[in-house]
């Protein structure tokens, strides 16, 4: 079954949906969803842009409620463009299944073409698809979340910029560009081994790292040393299989009033929204980055700085509501 992809204006379904993710194309903002339509997912992915200024008026289903819960986010088909560039894109679950963890049933995980992928250097067997994208330039890059914790990661030359969007890093730069994804994937290791540097950092902890910033001086620091150590390390190495480069990742227009709060001392750091189930607020978004949107309450301006993790929506049932419901929620501190 393939999905259809249609950009809509920014208007959610009036019928409970599955919230699929917010993604970050073209360095925009853009929430992609599912109707639920005749007691079922409906196979139609609608893509939502949040320009500046957008209100989201959206409650995550309880619990007790019909069709709450988490759903099965479909798979990764993989397929050659009419440049023949091998590509992928999300089909939704063929069987419409419910889940209890994770993102994908059983079916879709065997059905994904892109899974396997990040196990390609140790010897997972590959698509043609797979085979054609591993084998494009790939970048090793190094993060710095707004704690202060670091990860290594890499990208596919046509998501350099996009990967990144989607992490909700503090600093982050490119250390080095392989000749493929098996040699970045090797370098990727080898970084963790070495430097100690992790591969993974949750939303969670990262959305903890934003209402509990750094400060952004100390912040440039860590991540100038560990990018500087990452590169000191791969030119030790005697491979002629990536080189070594020195390149900063630096956020979006659409993303730059979310920066502002990391960007000086006097900065008041931003708040946790907590309210997608109980006293849902229509909210107004100015800006944001990764899974996690920054704006005010729509009807109290003067309540800027809230920071909504969106990623709890993820794969799960949600609506529309018409008003405002209560008081607002708030969480001043996740440690």
């Amino acid at each position: 079954m393939n999905s259809t992809h249609t950009t809509a204006p920014h208007c959610f379904p009036d019928s409970p949906f599955i919230w699929r993710d917010l993604s970050w194309p073209e360095r925009q903002p853009v929430v992609r969803v599912e109707p639920y339509v005749d007691n079922s997912p409906s196979g139609e992915i609608v893509s939502i842009p949040l320009p500046p200024g957008s209100v989201l008026n959206i409650r995550l289903l309880a619990e007790d409620e019909d069709n709450a819960g988490l759903w099965c986010s479909g798979f990764a088909h993989g397929e050659f463009d009419v440049d023949a560039r091998p590509s992928f894109r999300t089909v939704p679950c063929p069987q419409g299944n419910r889940i209890t963890k994770g993102q994908q049933c059983r079916l879709c995980m065997h059905l994904d073409k892109f899974r396997p992928i990040h196990r390609a250097h140790r010897g997972a067997e590959l698509s043609e698809v797979a085979r054609a994208y591993i084998g494009r330039p790939h970048w090793l890059y190094v993060a710095t979340f707004p704690d202060g914790t670091s990860k290594v990661g890499t990208a596919h030359e046509r998501s350099k910029v996009t990967r990144l969007d989607q992490q909700a890093v503090a600093r982050a730069s490119y250390v080095a560009l392989a000749d493929d994804g098996l040699e970045v994937r090797r370098l990727e290791d080898a970084v963790t081994q070495t430097v100690k540097l992790t591969q993974l950092k949750r939303v969670s902890a990262k959305y903890k790292a934003w209402l509990n910033p750094e400060d952004p001086e100390e912040l440039t620091r860590i991540h100038d040393q560990i990018a500087a150590t990452v590169r000191e390390e791969l030119s030790a190495w005697d491979d002629s299989s990536y080189r070594v480069v020195t390149e900063r990742w630096t956020p979006g227009g659409a993303m730059l009033r979310a920066y502002e709060q990391l960007g000086t001392t006097q900065s008041r750091p931003l708040q946790g929204y907590e309210a997608w189930t109980s006293a849902p607020r229509r909210f107004l978004a100015d800006s944001g980055t990764g899974p996690f949107l920054s704006g005010c309450a729509e009807n109290d301006p003067d309540t800027a700085g809230w920071l909504l993790n969106t990623a709890v929506l993820k794969n799960r049932m949600c609506a529309v509501f018409l008003g405002d419901d209560g008081p607002v929620s708030f969480q001043d501190s996740l440690f």
